[in-house]
């Protein structure tokens, strides 16, 4: 019975592909080189979407050892943050994360980027759930750009082709 609950990477991917057919996106299109990668756009707005079996255990991923675990993530960067000695951005993000359902924030501090992100271990997942979170990802993204740009010295990242 636990084998018929666990999903693999196609079926997987096939949830992925169905959610993106359902909002009027090219699935194939959307593909990226590497199997288990999309990349949709919201606008200006990247949202990259990634399936893939977690295979190494590590303390910052929380799964049951005893049987595969799947790792679903979309990310979308916001926008590049130069270097700022005024604290209140951070404490403003950090904040934010408080307020947020189902995502957060996440900041590369060595290439200055702020991305939203939602990243769960799963067994399935189904084509609505995958709307919701690019949904979810996809209008946080935007109205964080929108807030920021008024207050703080923020640049959009460009659209890749």
């Amino acid at each position: 019975m636990l084998k018929n609950m666990i999903m693999n990477i196609e079926k997987l991917s096939n949830s992925i592909e169905n959610a993106l057919a359902s909002l009027g996106l090219n699935p194939t299109e959307s593909r990226c080189e590497e199997e288990g990668q999309w990349l949709i756009f919201n606008g200006e707005t990247e949202i990259y979407i990634d399936i893939w079996e977690q295979k190494e255990e590590s303390p910052w991923i929380y799964f049951q050892a005893d049987e595969p675990v799947f790792i679903f993530q979309i990310i979308s960067p916001v926008c590049f943050v130069k270097e700022m000695e005024n604290n209140s951005f951070y404490e403003e993000i950090l904040h934010n994360n408080l307020n947020m359902i189902n995502a957060s924030y996440i900041f590369n501090k060595e290439e200055g980027v702020l991305a939203v992100k939602i990243r769960n271990n799963v067994k399935a997942i189904t084509p609505e759930q995958v709307i919701d979170a690019i949904e979810n990802v996809g209008y946080y993204s935007e109205i964080t750009f929108d807030i920021l740009k008024e207050r703080y010295p923020v640049e959009r990242i460009a659209k890749e082709n």
